[in-house]
């Protein structure tokens, strides 16, 4: 399953608001971290991370059928590429992306 699959699954499925929420904490902790750099390159990536972090918390909302309520589940990982590539932070968002599917699986996992 490709990783579009998996997001697009994952916001369509009881644990959407755990996945989002994630996700936007992973891209926090990339600002911050980018903001302690302090070059001008990094204040680009700090800007994209803002723009993604503004797209994830819109999509608490709802599924992008209503104006301002986010984005439909089968566009959000393009238009979160598409932030990450305008301040070149695609790094920080395939970090998000994949460290927060990954805690999701682990959530799942079943007790031993």
């Amino acid at each position: 399953m490709s990783v579009q699959e998996e997001v697009r699954s994952v916001l369509a499925s009881p644990l959407r608001e755990t996945f989002l929420r994630a996700l936007g904490s992973r891209l926090g902790f990339s600002a911050r971290l980018i903001f302690t750099e302090g070059s001008q390159e990094g204040l680009e990536q700090a800007r994209a991370c803002n723009e993604m972090m503004i797209v994830i918390w819109a999509q608490f909302s709802g599924s992008g059928e209503v104006p301002g309520e986010g984005y439909p589940d089968e566009v959000f990982l393009p238009v979160l590429r598409e932030k990450a590539d305008a301040g070149g932070a695609r790094h920080h968002l395939r970090y998000a992306v994949e460290s927060a599917l990954h805690s999701l699986s682990y959530r799942q996992a079943p007790e031993a």
